[in-house]
């Protein structure tokens, strides 16, 4: 077995082990992020997510590893151990970028190059009735033990898609690490004498790390019937594991539409700081539109977004573009 398939092999081992060591898990989703979705190839190319979020539990009385870490947490702002629900999050995420011909067996310093990575992410979600607040921390790779390599390939072959040829001159190895902390709010609500619910919210974040360092806000719009009770509906964007937390808080058959805008600042950047000859240099931040829709019963939720924003690449004006496909289960 090769040293990428260990490495994975390795981290999902540690994610599903941790499962029953840090609460009752309570919600599980599986988010895959691709731009065949909106036909084109290059750039952001692929993305995947395994995240888990555990049982939430009212602190003020209860003694568990999660209100452990909620108390010792205490001090930051938005987290509260009598008057607020607390749960913690889990996450296995590997991504890759490559450049626009993936069919060259040479590097072309004109284009960008492959780059690989994969992180395990930790967190703890605190939250009311109307915000949510979470703090995590990441680490990870860069390179060939990231997987990359045999996931787009994995991908392409049942796809029919283009055979990768330059996986061989991929950025790195390196390690990443970093901490996040995000903050949403629903802003709004209304019930119609019909049913029909309308809800405004939104949320912003930092996410510190050495692989792409940003600053990020954006605002959504969702309407439908019986709408999910979790506080961010983008699951491919600024959301991650927190647009899991109260999705199953409500009961029965439920659906969902939304339109979201963002904007990031981009701080840190491993492609322009690792490219070498490729000459890569990115903006300081981008705008961006989300739209998707969803639909929820008891125990199973299904959400299709297409995301596009402007390049974060100065040289391009060519916008950055991808769908995705999250389920989510109750368990």
């Amino acid at each position: 077995m090769s040293t990428p398939l260990l490495a994975r092999a390795s981290s999902l081992g540690l994610f599903i082990i941790a499962l029953p060591v840090a609460a009752s898990a309570s919600t599980l989703g599986f988010s895959w992020d691709n731009d065949l979705f909106v036909g084109s190839d290059g750039q952001y190319t692929n993305g995947v997510r395994l995240s888990w979020v555990g049982d939430g539990h009212d602190c003020g009385q209860a003694g568990s590893v999660t209100c452990s870490l909620a108390k010792g947490l205490s001090p930051l702002p938005g987290v509260g151990v009598r008057d607020r629900q607390n749960a913690m999050t889990l996450s296995l995420e590997q991504a890759m970028i490559t450049p626009s011909d993936i069919s060259r067996t040479t590097p072309d310093y004109q284009d960008l190059p492959y780059i690989g990575y994969s992180n395990l992410e930790a967190g703890l979600f605190s939250w009311g009735a109307d915000s949510l607040t979470g703090y995590g921390v990441r680490i990870g790779v860069v390179g060939e033990d990231s997987g990359a390599e045999q996931s787009q390939k994995m991908v392409h072959r049942i796809t029919g898609s283009t055979e990768p040829q330059g996986w061989e001159y991929q950025l790195g190895p390196d390690v990443i690490g970093g901490a996040y902390v995000i903050h949403a709010r629903r802003a709004w609500q209304r019930v119609s004498d019909s049913g029909w619910q309308t809800e405004l919210g939104y949320a912003a974040g930092v996410d510190a790390n050495n692989f792409h360092a940003t600053a990020s806000a954006g605002g959504f719009l969702r309407f439908g019937r019986n709408l999910p009770r979790n506080f961010i509906p983008d699951y491919a964007g600024i959301g991650t594991a927190g647009s899991l937390v109260g999705l199953f808080d409500g009961h029965g058959f439920g659906w969902e539409a939304f339109i979201a805008t963002f904007g990031e600042y981009i701080g840190y950047s491993y492609l322009e700081a690792h490219s070498g000859p490729y000459q890569v240099e990115t903006r300081d931040g981008i705008l961006g539109l989300v739209i998707g829709g969803g639909v929820r019963w008891d125990r199973f939720s299904f959400t299709l977004t297409l995301q596009g924003s402007s390049s974060p690449l100065r040289d391009s004006d060519e916008p950055l573009s991808f769908g995705n496909m999250s389920f989510m289960w109750q368990i």
